[in-house]
């Protein structure tokens, strides 16, 4: 009886905290990154006072956040519905709209919006941010460094502004190893990293470009640093694998291969990369299981993705490996399927090693 009236109590409390109190508790969910919870709370606030437009705000953000991109323009449409006055907050509102149809990819509805929103806030840095975005999106990669630019210069203790601004430049500039450009582009990532020093997606973002400018014992200090600060960001380890593998310590890009896979047992390239260290280490059991895997994982991919060509072609690679595996393990029939596989994929040299290999089959 007393554990009922406790639970009856406590019932009749929430039932008492009335809008307001549930989205205290929402934004508090929020804060904390727990945003289902954060939703639950929203919900309760939003059926007390279907006028409450803070919770629509909110509930959009939220649902922003989760992905869920058509849920929160409906939210904001709601808002709209409640008021639509040029005023600075319905600024941010179309701005925020405009964020969920970039991430849908609806150009057209995020340019009006981006433009009202330009239209009722005054030199906001956001604004420019995400208009960049935009005209990352559609490759107006000029305009948008032109964008971070102010965005920057509106506000310079942002990490975000100067790694995209960094990114764009990458992609537009071409830069070459020590050119200007190159020295312009790290300083961007190493302004971005004195902002956040404890971020380790602003070490990634440096890493990966240091990889790419083929820096690879700075990089590997940066996903090294990437890992101390996030141990399960996969993404980290598989790069830090590949450059430990082209520089032939098989064994510890082995190690990070399989650190990656833990995390995410889906991502093929590790399996195929993993399997490559196998080979060269003579392990030719554990070589043939992962390039089996990648190859199972890879078909799954092609029958889901839009670009089948480019998949095509690594599926056809990995049957070769596995090819030559089973050969060096003397498992000549299936060594032959897998060159004929290859070849039936579309790349010719599978036809060549099943005539060097296998005349008899």
């Amino acid at each position: 009886m007393v554990a009922l009236g406790i639970f009856m109590l406590l019932f009749q409390v929430t039932l008492a905290q009335g809008p307001r109190e549930n989205f205290k508790f929402a934004k508090f969910k929020f804060d904390n990154g727990d945003n289902r919870e954060a939703l639950k709370f929203l919900d309760l606030a939003l059926s007390e006072d279907s006028l409450y437009e803070s919770a629509y705000a909110l509930r959009s953000e939220v649902h922003y956040q989760l992905g869920e991109y058509y849920n929160a323009i409906l939210d904001i449409n709601k808002i709209f519905k409640l008021e639509n006055s040029s005023t600075t907050r319905m600024g941010d509102y179309y701005l925020a709209r405009a964020k969920c149809f970039l991430a849908l990819k609806d150009y057209d509805n995020t340019q009006l919006d981006i433009e009202k929103a330009f239209s009722l806030l005054s030199n906001n840095a956001e604004c420019y941010y995400y208009r960049a975005k935009f005209f990352i999106a559609t490759q107006d990669y000029a305009d948008a460094i032109t964008d971070l630019d102010v965005s920057i210069k509106i506000n310079p203790k942002d990490a975000s502004y100067f790694i995209l601004r960094a990114e764009t430049k990458i992609m537009y500039q071409k830069p070459i190893k020590n050119s200007d450009r190159y020295r312009a582009i790290l300083a961007d990532f190493n302004t971005a990293i004195a902002l956040e020093p404890k971020n380790h997606e602003t070490y990634l973002a440096r890493s990966n470009f240091l990889n790419q400018m083929d820096e690879k014992e700075m990089a590997i200090k940066d996903y090294n640093t990437v890992i101390e600060l996030s141990p399960k960001k996969e993404e980290a380890y598989s790069k830090r694998g590949v450059i430990k593998m082209n520089n032939y310590d098989y064994r510890s890009a082995t190690l990070d291969f399989t650190r990656s896979i833990l995390i995410n047992p889906n991502e093929e390239s590790n399996y195929r990369y993993r399997g490559l260290c196998y080979n060269n280490l003579n392990n030719y059991k554990e070589a043939i299981k992962d390039f089996s895997k990648s190859i199972d994982l890879l078909t799954v991919k092609i029958e889901n993705s839009a670009d089948k060509d480019l998949l095509k072609n690594t599926l056809a690679e990995t049957y070769l490996l596995r090819g030559h595996c089973f050969n060096l393990m003397g498992s000549n029939a299936q060594s032959c399927r897998d060159f004929l596989m290859a070849y039936n994929l579309g790349v010719k040299k599978g036809l060549n090693y099943y005539r060097k290999y296998c005349g008899i089959y």
